[in-house]
Protein backbone atom coordinates (compact mmCIF):
# COMPACT_ATOMS: atom_id res chain seq x y z
CA UNK A 1 0.00 0.00 0.00
CA UNK A 2 1.23 3.45 -0.78
CA UNK A 3 2.82 5.34 1.97
CA UNK A 4 0.57 8.21 2.75
CA UNK A 5 2.26 11.50 2.97
CA UNK A 6 0.86 14.15 4.79
CA UNK A 7 -2.38 12.76 5.49
CA UNK A 8 -3.89 10.32 7.53
CA UNK A 9 -6.09 8.17 5.47
CA UNK A 10 -6.37 7.28 1.84
CA UNK A 11 -9.55 8.24 0.09
CA UNK A 12 -10.96 4.72 0.37
CA UNK A 13 -10.10 4.74 4.06
CA UNK A 14 -12.10 7.92 4.49
CA UNK A 15 -15.26 5.85 4.39
CA UNK A 16 -13.84 2.87 6.22
CA UNK A 17 -12.18 4.60 9.16
CA UNK A 18 -14.12 7.80 9.70
CA UNK A 19 -17.79 7.79 10.57
CA UNK A 20 -18.13 11.30 9.22
CA UNK A 21 -16.02 14.19 8.04
CA UNK A 22 -15.61 15.52 11.57
CA UNK A 23 -14.04 12.26 12.65
CA UNK A 24 -11.78 12.33 9.61
CA UNK A 25 -10.64 15.90 10.23
CA UNK A 26 -9.92 15.25 13.90
CA UNK A 27 -7.89 12.16 13.02
CA UNK A 28 -5.86 14.20 10.57
CA UNK A 29 -5.26 17.26 12.69
CA UNK A 30 -5.43 15.88 16.19
CA UNK A 31 -8.40 17.92 17.27
CA UNK A 32 -7.23 21.36 16.16
CA UNK A 33 -10.26 23.23 14.86
CA UNK A 34 -11.20 26.79 14.11
CA UNK A 35 -14.38 28.51 15.23
CA UNK A 36 -17.66 26.88 14.31
CA UNK A 37 -18.42 29.24 11.44
CA UNK A 38 -14.97 28.84 9.88
CA UNK A 39 -15.02 25.09 10.44
CA UNK A 40 -18.45 24.77 8.84
CA UNK A 41 -17.18 26.61 5.76
CA UNK A 42 -14.01 24.53 5.72
CA UNK A 43 -16.02 21.34 5.95
CA UNK A 44 -18.38 22.27 3.13
CA UNK A 45 -15.77 23.54 0.68
CA UNK A 46 -13.16 20.92 1.46
CA UNK A 47 -15.57 18.01 1.38
CA UNK A 48 -16.91 19.14 -1.98
CA UNK A 49 -13.42 19.38 -3.49
CA UNK A 50 -12.44 16.15 -1.77
CA UNK A 51 -15.35 14.23 -3.28
CA UNK A 52 -14.88 15.78 -6.73
CA UNK A 53 -11.19 14.90 -6.80
CA UNK A 54 -11.91 11.40 -5.57
CA UNK A 55 -14.64 10.80 -8.13
CA UNK A 56 -12.49 12.01 -11.01
CA UNK A 57 -9.54 9.87 -9.97
CA UNK A 58 -11.67 6.80 -9.27
CA UNK A 59 -13.32 6.92 -12.70
CA UNK A 60 -10.07 7.50 -14.56
CA UNK A 61 -8.27 4.79 -12.61
CA UNK A 62 -11.08 2.28 -13.15
CA UNK A 63 -11.03 2.88 -16.92
CA UNK A 64 -7.24 2.62 -16.95
CA UNK A 65 -7.26 -0.72 -15.15
CA UNK A 66 -10.02 -1.99 -17.43
CA UNK A 67 -8.01 -1.09 -20.53
CA UNK A 68 -4.91 -2.81 -19.13
CA UNK A 69 -6.84 -5.96 -18.22
CA UNK A 70 -8.00 -6.39 -21.81
CA UNK A 71 -4.40 -7.08 -22.84
CA UNK A 72 -2.51 -8.24 -19.75
CA UNK A 73 -3.11 -11.09 -17.33
CA UNK A 74 -1.92 -8.85 -14.47
CA UNK A 75 -2.64 -5.18 -13.93
CA UNK A 76 0.58 -3.34 -13.05
CA UNK A 77 0.31 0.39 -12.33
CA UNK A 78 2.55 3.14 -11.06
CA UNK A 79 3.00 3.66 -7.36
CA UNK A 80 5.35 5.62 -5.14
CA UNK A 81 8.29 3.34 -5.97
CA UNK A 82 7.42 2.26 -9.52
CA UNK A 83 6.91 4.23 -12.71
CA UNK A 84 4.81 2.22 -15.16
CA UNK A 85 3.95 3.32 -18.68
CA UNK A 86 1.95 1.53 -21.41
CA UNK A 87 2.50 2.05 -25.14
CA UNK A 88 1.20 0.71 -28.45
CA UNK A 89 -2.43 0.29 -27.36
CA UNK A 90 -1.28 -1.28 -24.08
CA UNK A 91 0.71 -4.04 -25.81
CA UNK A 92 4.01 -2.73 -24.44
CA UNK A 93 4.78 -1.66 -20.90
CA UNK A 94 7.82 -0.17 -19.23
CA UNK A 95 8.36 -0.63 -15.50
CA UNK A 96 11.07 1.29 -13.68
CA UNK A 97 11.24 0.02 -10.11
CA UNK A 98 13.23 2.38 -7.89
CA UNK A 99 12.90 0.10 -4.88
CA UNK A 100 14.22 -3.04 -6.60
CA UNK A 101 16.57 -1.05 -8.82
CA UNK A 102 15.38 -2.58 -12.09
CA UNK A 103 14.04 -1.68 -15.52
CA UNK A 104 11.60 -4.16 -17.05
CA UNK A 105 10.18 -3.92 -20.55
CA UNK A 106 7.42 -6.32 -21.57
CA UNK A 107 5.54 -6.86 -24.80
CA UNK A 108 2.61 -9.02 -25.85
CA UNK A 109 3.34 -10.53 -29.25
CA UNK A 110 3.44 -13.54 -31.49
CA UNK A 111 6.04 -16.29 -31.69
CA UNK A 112 9.14 -14.15 -32.23
CA UNK A 113 10.69 -12.12 -29.45
CA UNK A 114 10.58 -8.43 -30.38
CA UNK A 115 13.59 -6.18 -30.62
CA UNK A 116 13.29 -4.03 -27.52
CA UNK A 117 15.81 -1.46 -28.74
CA UNK A 118 13.33 1.20 -29.81
CA UNK A 119 11.40 0.96 -26.55
CA UNK A 120 14.58 1.12 -24.46
CA UNK A 121 15.82 4.13 -26.42
CA UNK A 122 12.47 5.82 -25.92
CA UNK A 123 12.77 5.14 -22.20
CA UNK A 124 16.27 6.62 -22.03
CA UNK A 125 15.22 9.82 -23.79
CA UNK A 126 11.82 10.28 -22.13
CA UNK A 127 11.31 13.24 -19.82
CA UNK A 128 8.77 14.04 -17.13
CA UNK A 129 6.62 16.20 -19.39
CA UNK A 130 6.26 13.37 -21.90
CA UNK A 131 5.55 10.85 -19.15
CA UNK A 132 2.86 13.12 -17.72
CA UNK A 133 1.23 13.53 -21.13
CA UNK A 134 1.28 9.78 -21.79
CA UNK A 135 -0.32 8.89 -18.45
CA UNK A 136 -4.08 8.76 -19.13
CA UNK A 137 -5.09 8.84 -15.46
CA UNK A 138 -2.97 11.83 -14.48
CA UNK A 139 -3.44 13.80 -17.70
CA UNK A 140 -7.22 13.31 -17.73
CA UNK A 141 -7.51 14.04 -14.01
CA UNK A 142 -5.57 17.25 -14.51
CA UNK A 143 -7.86 18.40 -17.29
CA UNK A 144 -11.06 17.56 -15.46
CA UNK A 145 -9.86 19.23 -12.28
CA UNK A 146 -9.39 22.44 -14.25
CA UNK A 147 -12.98 22.12 -15.44
CA UNK A 148 -14.67 21.01 -12.22
CA UNK A 149 -12.71 22.32 -9.21
CA UNK A 150 -12.72 26.13 -8.91
CA UNK A 151 -9.35 27.64 -8.11
CA UNK A 152 -7.31 24.46 -8.60
CA UNK A 153 -3.62 25.36 -8.80
CA UNK A 154 -1.68 23.96 -11.75
CA UNK A 155 1.86 24.38 -12.99
CA UNK A 156 3.83 23.78 -16.15
CA UNK A 157 5.39 20.33 -16.22
CA UNK A 158 9.18 20.68 -16.38
CA UNK A 159 10.78 18.47 -19.01
CA UNK A 160 13.35 16.80 -16.75
CA UNK A 161 15.10 13.51 -17.53
CA UNK A 162 13.81 10.40 -15.82
CA UNK A 163 16.36 7.71 -16.68
CA UNK A 164 19.14 9.40 -18.63
CA UNK A 165 20.46 11.35 -15.63
CA UNK A 166 20.97 8.08 -13.75
CA UNK A 167 23.59 7.08 -16.34
CA UNK A 168 25.18 10.42 -17.14
CA UNK A 169 25.61 13.75 -15.36
CA UNK A 170 25.43 15.56 -18.70
CA UNK A 171 22.88 15.39 -21.50
CA UNK A 172 23.79 12.43 -23.70
CA UNK A 173 24.62 12.73 -27.37
CA UNK A 174 22.77 10.62 -29.92
CA UNK A 175 25.77 8.29 -30.14
CA UNK A 176 25.87 7.88 -26.36
CA UNK A 177 22.14 7.15 -26.25
CA UNK A 178 22.53 4.51 -28.94
CA UNK A 179 25.47 2.93 -27.11
CA UNK A 180 23.56 2.82 -23.82
CA UNK A 181 20.55 1.31 -25.60
CA UNK A 182 22.72 -1.48 -27.02
CA UNK A 183 24.33 -2.02 -23.62
CA UNK A 184 21.02 -2.40 -21.82
CA UNK A 185 19.41 -4.60 -24.46
CA UNK A 186 22.42 -6.92 -24.74
CA UNK A 187 22.92 -7.14 -20.98
CA UNK A 188 19.31 -7.85 -20.01
CA UNK A 189 17.77 -11.05 -18.73
CA UNK A 190 15.02 -12.35 -21.02
CA UNK A 191 11.98 -14.47 -20.25
CA UNK A 192 8.75 -15.40 -21.97
CA UNK A 193 5.46 -16.93 -20.93
CA UNK A 194 2.05 -17.57 -22.50
CA UNK A 195 -0.64 -14.95 -22.10
CA UNK A 196 -3.92 -16.37 -20.84
CA UNK A 197 -5.68 -13.17 -21.82
CA UNK A 198 -4.71 -13.04 -25.51
CA UNK A 199 -3.31 -16.48 -26.29
CA UNK A 200 -0.10 -14.79 -27.43
CA UNK A 201 3.26 -14.64 -25.67
CA UNK A 202 4.51 -12.14 -23.10
CA UNK A 203 8.17 -11.33 -23.77
CA UNK A 204 10.14 -9.63 -21.02
CA UNK A 205 13.58 -8.10 -20.53
CA UNK A 206 14.96 -6.93 -17.18
CA UNK A 207 18.13 -4.99 -16.47
CA UNK A 208 19.53 -3.44 -13.31
CA UNK A 209 19.62 0.29 -12.74
CA UNK A 210 22.95 1.81 -11.64
CA UNK A 211 23.80 1.11 -8.02
CA UNK A 212 24.00 4.79 -7.05
CA UNK A 213 20.51 5.87 -8.15
CA UNK A 214 19.62 7.13 -4.67
CA UNK A 215 22.72 9.28 -4.44
CA UNK A 216 21.95 10.81 -7.81
CA UNK A 217 18.34 11.33 -6.83
CA UNK A 218 19.43 13.02 -3.62
CA UNK A 219 21.88 15.24 -5.51
CA UNK A 220 19.12 16.39 -7.86
CA UNK A 221 16.75 17.39 -5.08
CA UNK A 222 19.30 18.64 -2.56
CA UNK A 223 19.07 22.36 -3.50
CA UNK A 224 15.33 22.37 -2.83
CA UNK A 225 15.75 20.43 0.40
CA UNK A 226 18.35 22.88 1.68
CA UNK A 227 16.22 25.89 0.74
CA UNK A 228 13.02 24.74 2.40
CA UNK A 229 14.64 23.03 5.37
CA UNK A 230 16.17 26.39 6.20
CA UNK A 231 12.91 28.25 5.61
CA UNK A 232 10.93 25.91 7.85
CA UNK A 233 13.68 25.26 10.40
CA UNK A 234 14.00 21.54 9.72
CA UNK A 235 16.98 19.18 9.57
CA UNK A 236 17.77 18.60 5.86
CA UNK A 237 18.70 15.00 6.67
CA UNK A 238 15.18 14.48 8.01
CA UNK A 239 13.60 15.81 4.81
CA UNK A 240 15.88 13.60 2.71
CA UNK A 241 14.95 10.59 4.84
CA UNK A 242 11.26 11.31 4.31
CA UNK A 243 11.77 11.62 0.53
CA UNK A 244 13.69 8.35 0.39
CA UNK A 245 11.03 6.56 2.42
CA UNK A 246 8.14 8.05 0.47
CA UNK A 247 9.38 7.70 -3.10
CA UNK A 248 12.97 6.43 -3.39
CA UNK A 249 13.51 9.64 -5.40
CA UNK A 250 11.15 8.41 -8.13
CA UNK A 251 10.36 11.62 -10.10
CA UNK A 252 7.04 10.15 -11.30
CA UNK A 253 5.96 8.82 -7.91
CA UNK A 254 2.21 8.49 -7.69
CA UNK A 255 -0.34 6.69 -5.59
CA UNK A 256 -4.02 6.48 -6.33
CA UNK A 257 -4.89 8.08 -3.01
CA UNK A 258 -4.15 10.38 -4.89
CA UNK A 259 -0.69 11.43 -3.76
CA UNK A 260 2.03 12.83 -5.96
CA UNK A 261 5.73 13.44 -6.18
CA UNK A 262 8.83 12.97 -4.12
CA UNK A 263 7.18 13.57 -0.74
CA UNK A 264 3.86 11.99 -1.78
CA UNK A 265 1.66 15.00 -1.21
CA UNK A 266 -2.07 14.40 -0.86
CA UNK A 267 -3.59 17.47 -2.55
CA UNK A 268 -6.84 18.13 -0.76
CA UNK A 269 -5.67 17.63 2.80
CA UNK A 270 -1.98 18.16 3.38
CA UNK A 271 -1.77 20.36 0.33
CA UNK A 272 -4.56 22.56 1.65
CA UNK A 273 -3.08 22.74 5.14
CA UNK A 274 0.37 23.68 3.84
CA UNK A 275 -0.86 26.29 1.36
CA UNK A 276 -3.02 27.90 4.03
CA UNK A 277 0.03 28.11 6.29
CA UNK A 278 2.33 29.48 3.56
CA UNK A 279 -0.06 31.81 1.75
CA UNK A 280 -2.98 32.31 4.10
CA UNK A 281 -5.47 30.52 1.86
CA UNK A 282 -6.27 26.90 1.12
CA UNK A 283 -5.57 25.75 -2.43
CA UNK A 284 -6.28 22.48 -4.22
CA UNK A 285 -3.03 21.41 -5.86
CA UNK A 286 -3.26 19.66 -9.22
CA UNK A 287 -0.89 16.84 -10.24
CA UNK A 288 1.11 19.20 -12.46
CA UNK A 289 1.88 21.43 -9.48
CA UNK A 290 3.01 18.55 -7.29
CA UNK A 291 5.19 16.92 -9.95
CA UNK A 292 7.36 20.02 -9.81
CA UNK A 293 10.10 18.88 -7.37
CA UNK A 294 10.54 22.30 -5.80
CA UNK A 295 6.81 22.71 -5.19
CA UNK A 296 6.63 19.22 -3.76
CA UNK A 297 9.49 19.70 -1.30
CA UNK A 298 8.15 23.11 -0.26
CA UNK A 299 4.71 21.70 0.55
CA UNK A 300 6.13 18.64 2.29
CA UNK A 301 8.53 20.69 4.41
CA UNK A 302 5.79 23.16 5.31
CA UNK A 303 3.54 20.35 6.43
CA UNK A 304 6.25 18.82 8.57
CA UNK A 305 6.77 22.26 10.12
CA UNK A 306 3.08 22.32 11.06
CA UNK A 307 3.33 18.90 12.65
CA UNK A 308 6.43 19.67 14.67
CA UNK A 309 5.87 23.29 15.62
CA UNK A 310 2.09 23.42 15.87
CA UNK A 311 0.33 20.11 16.34
CA UNK A 312 2.95 18.65 18.70
CA UNK A 313 4.29 21.86 20.23
CA UNK A 314 3.07 20.64 23.62
CA UNK A 315 5.54 17.72 23.58
CA UNK A 316 8.30 19.04 25.81
CA UNK A 317 11.18 16.86 24.62
CA UNK A 318 12.44 17.73 21.13
CA UNK A 319 13.28 14.14 20.22
CA UNK A 320 9.92 12.83 21.38
CA UNK A 321 8.25 15.58 19.37
CA UNK A 322 10.27 14.54 16.31
CA UNK A 323 9.14 10.92 16.65
CA UNK A 324 5.51 11.98 16.93
CA UNK A 325 5.85 14.25 13.89
CA UNK A 326 7.47 11.55 11.75
CA UNK A 327 4.66 9.15 12.57
CA UNK A 328 2.05 11.84 11.92
CA UNK A 329 3.52 12.60 8.50
CA UNK A 330 2.44 9.12 7.53
CA UNK A 331 -0.71 8.51 9.52
CA UNK A 332 -1.92 11.89 10.79
CA UNK A 333 -1.58 13.72 14.10
CA UNK A 334 -4.86 12.28 15.32
CA UNK A 335 -3.73 8.72 14.88
CA UNK A 336 -0.56 9.48 16.83
CA UNK A 337 -2.72 10.87 19.64
CA UNK A 338 -4.93 7.79 19.40
CA UNK A 339 -1.92 5.59 20.18
CA UNK A 340 -1.54 7.35 23.55
CA UNK A 341 -5.20 8.00 24.40
CA UNK A 342 -5.97 4.62 25.89
CA UNK A 343 -9.40 5.66 27.11
CA UNK A 344 -10.57 6.63 23.61
CA UNK A 345 -13.95 8.29 23.66
CA UNK A 346 -14.51 11.70 22.15
CA UNK A 347 -10.88 12.68 22.80
CA UNK A 348 -9.37 9.67 21.04
CA UNK A 349 -7.83 11.82 18.29
CA UNK A 350 -6.98 14.81 20.47
CA UNK A 351 -3.29 15.66 20.73
CA UNK A 352 -3.79 17.80 23.83
CA UNK A 353 -5.38 14.84 25.61
CA UNK A 354 -2.39 12.68 24.69
CA UNK A 355 0.29 15.12 25.90
CA UNK A 356 0.44 13.95 29.53
CA UNK A 357 1.07 10.37 28.42
CA UNK A 358 3.68 11.42 25.85
CA UNK A 359 5.52 13.78 28.21
CA UNK A 360 5.64 11.16 30.95
CA UNK A 361 7.82 8.94 28.74
CA UNK A 362 11.45 9.16 27.74
CA UNK A 363 12.17 9.70 24.01
CA UNK A 364 13.14 6.05 23.60
CA UNK A 365 9.91 5.00 25.27
CA UNK A 366 7.89 7.30 22.98
CA UNK A 367 9.62 5.79 19.95
CA UNK A 368 8.96 2.24 21.12
CA UNK A 369 5.35 3.05 22.00
CA UNK A 370 4.72 4.44 18.51
CA UNK A 371 6.54 1.54 16.88
CA UNK A 372 4.33 -0.91 18.72
CA UNK A 373 1.01 0.88 19.19
CA UNK A 374 0.20 2.96 16.11
CA UNK A 375 -3.04 1.69 14.61
CA UNK A 376 -1.70 0.71 11.21
CA UNK A 377 1.25 -1.48 10.34
CA UNK A 378 2.38 0.90 7.62
CA UNK A 379 2.74 3.70 10.16
CA UNK A 380 4.57 1.43 12.60
CA UNK A 381 7.07 0.53 9.90
CA UNK A 382 7.30 4.10 8.66
CA UNK A 383 8.70 5.60 11.83
CA UNK A 384 11.40 2.93 11.93
CA UNK A 385 12.37 3.50 8.30
CA UNK A 386 12.54 7.28 8.43
CA UNK A 387 14.31 7.41 11.77
CA UNK A 388 16.84 4.83 10.59
CA UNK A 389 17.53 6.70 7.37
CA UNK A 390 18.29 10.14 8.83
CA UNK A 391 21.88 9.19 9.65
CA UNK A 392 22.57 8.37 5.98
CA UNK A 393 21.92 11.98 4.99
CA UNK A 394 23.58 13.66 7.97
CA UNK A 395 26.67 15.57 6.90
Amino acid sequence: MKKLLILLFVFSAFAAYANDFDDYKKAQTGGFESGKEEWSSYRSDTLKSFETYKNIMDKEFAKYKSDISKVWDDVVVSDNYKWVEYLNNYKIRKIVDYDKGTITVEAVGDKTRPDFSSVVKDLITEDTATAFRRDPVTANTEQKLKEQVPGVTTDKIRAMPIIQNLYSEKTMTEAQINNLTKQLVSGADYTQKPSEKTGQTVYSMTVRLPDDIYRKGADDVKPHVLTYSKQFNLNPALVMAVIYTESRFNPMAKSYVPAYGLMQIVPQSAGMDATEFIEGTKRVLAPSYLYNPENNVKIGAAYFYLLYYKYFKGVTDDTSRLYCSIAAYNTGAGNVAYAFNSNGGKNKYNVAAALPAINALSPDAVYNHLKNNLRYEEARNYIVRVNGKIKDYTE
